[in-house]
């Protein structure tokens, strides 16, 4: 257990700080384009992104996480041997699929998409996009059941910063649209994928397939992912879709913008559940439920420590953030940030406690409540983005992670029971408070413009925070450095 937790600790620091600067990086997207295109194409680009959150889950079927929760630890290369050629094959013919229905579907799939037929043409790039994530994705998992967290934190890093650098390098360098960028981020993607296979994959499999008596139990296990990642998916960006058909495109983009701020939130929970899952998975295999336990509840205290002043940070600064990563067109108020960021903290700890149910392959159990939440979801969407505008959305947000959030710690208690830590909880809350403060004070007496000044307010509030935990009895910061 100890050299479990010592390995998952190395590999979420470097996992982390990969991710941050990956992160860091990509915020650059956000000026290139808000700035030197029009609104519309900015709202293009975060619709082929979430669009593409949508179908490959049908793509994949659910294939990336059983590799995960049945292949952790396996030793038996024949076995992944025909796992893998198993899952390519059918993830091939899906994708071929969903090319000739996109061909036949073009106005009608661009409509959808985008709102209108004017942007027929980047239809036929988000299949091939598409397709190179659905792959990436794929070989990933493989690494990831075997832990490989270094070497998947450098692909990813050079997967979405080097989008940041084609789109500056295509848009500012060499003048060119939208749509011919997107041409070489595809093709430097593919490159990438074909490097994985090649360097890690190719040398772990066979061409020899056998009868594998575990493929039935992955299958079971994994096409009830299916509908589970639609509706999840469902639930955290059906609002762009609503506030295209209710509202327009630059809605979407401004929507869009606010989203990708709060979201920065996401990258705590992200961090600390994609390299928990395959440790989580190999305690249960080995039978050691009180080591899983305990392991999961340090990463909820962890990722608590990192969203709650994160919340406040964004709030509170997020005028000052939008003025300098893009212009004045793209504000939408600090309530939007704010629920927002909230939302999506919630979802976080959603994210963190659903892996008990996959463990204990309750994969249709979760359909239930991902039900129930996107009905939330869509019925306080319709009521009031008519009303309040983008603010609908962001309240809706809020709501819908919440009934997503409490059932799923409420009910992953009964196979994986450990004690929230309610005490610690208080004590970042309050030093939140106290960090908030020091940040309103700023912003009413401070213009903030310059990029380099916005870093230095926010590193002063994060030291502003760790130091009011140090004065509690018990310091948050010195509890967390005793149960590393």
């Amino acid at each position: 257990m100890n050299s479990q937790i010592y390995s998952l600790k190395k590999d979420t620091v470097f996992f982390g700080i990969t991710v941050l600067a990956e992160r860091l990086v990509s915020f650059f997207a956000i000026p290139i384009l808000t700035k030197t295109l029009p609104q519309e194409f900015y709202a293009i680009w975060t619709q082929i992104i979430v669009t593409a959150g949508l179908v490959c889950p049908i793509i994949l079927v659910g294939f990336p996480t059983a590799v995960v929760r049945f292949l952790a630890g396996e030793k038996d290369t024949q076995e992944v041997s025909t796992i893998f050629h198993i899952m390519i094959s059918i993830i091939s013919l899906n994708l071929l699929l969903f090319f000739v229905l996109t061909v036949i579907f073009t106005s009608s799939v661009s409509k959808i998409i985008f709102g209108d037929i004017r942007f027929s043409n980047f239809v036929y790039l988000f299949t091939f996009f598409l397709g190179v994530e659905a792959l990436f994705e794929l070989l990933v998992s493989f690494l990831r059941a075997g832990k490989k967290i270094k070497y998947i934190s450098i692909y990813y890093f050079f997967k979405n910063a080097g989008r940041v650098a084609i789109l500056a390098l295509g848009i500012l360098l060499f003048q060119l649209n939208l749509f011919y960028t997107l041409v070489f981020i595809i093709g430097i993607q593919l490159v990438l994928t074909a490097f994985i296979y090649f360097r890690h994959v190719l040398k772990k499999v066979s061409f020899v397939i056998i009868p594998n008596i575990r493929w039935k139990e992955m299958i079971f296990f994994s096409v009830p992912l299916v509908p589970y990642s639609l509706l999840i998916w469902a639930n955290n960006f059906v609002d762009r879709y609503f506030i295209l058909h209710i509202l327009n495109l630059k809605q979407v983009s401004i929507y869009a913008v606010a989203y990708s701020l709060a979201a920065v939130i996401g990258l705590f929970y992200s961090i600390v559940g994609y390299t928990l899952y395959p440790y989580l998975a190999s305690l249960w295999n080995n039978q050691d439920k009180s080591g899983a336990s305990e392991m999961l509840r340090k990463a909820n205290e962890y990722y608590l420590f990192f969203a709650f002043p994160f919340i406040a940070i964004l709030t509170i600064l997020s005028t000052p953030i939008i003025r300098i990563l893009s212009t004045a067109e793209y504000f939408s108020g600090w309530q939007v940030v704010f629920w927002l960021s909230l939302g999506i903290a919630i979802f976080g700890l959603y994210q963190l406690n659903i892996y008990p149910l996959l463990l204990v392959n309750k994969t249709i159990l979760t359909l239930k409540i991902s039900v129930i939440a996107l009905l939330v979801n869509i019925i306080f969407n319709a009521i009031l983005i008519p009303i309040i505008g983008i603010l609908g959305s962001a309240i809706t947000t809020f709501l819908s992670n919440c009934v997503l959030a409490l059932w799923t710690i409420v009910v992953s208690k009964k196979y994986l029971p450990y004690m929230f830590p309610w005490q610690t909880t208080i004590k970042m809350v309050l030093a939140t408070l106290i960090m908030s403060i020091f940040l309103l004070v700023i912003v009413n007496y401070v213009y903030l413009k310059d990029f380099p000044i916005l870093i230095f307010i926010v590193g002063l509030a994060i030291i502003i925070y760790g130091s009011v935990n140090f004065l509690n009895k018990n310091p948050v910061l010195l509890h967390l450095k005793r149960n590393l």
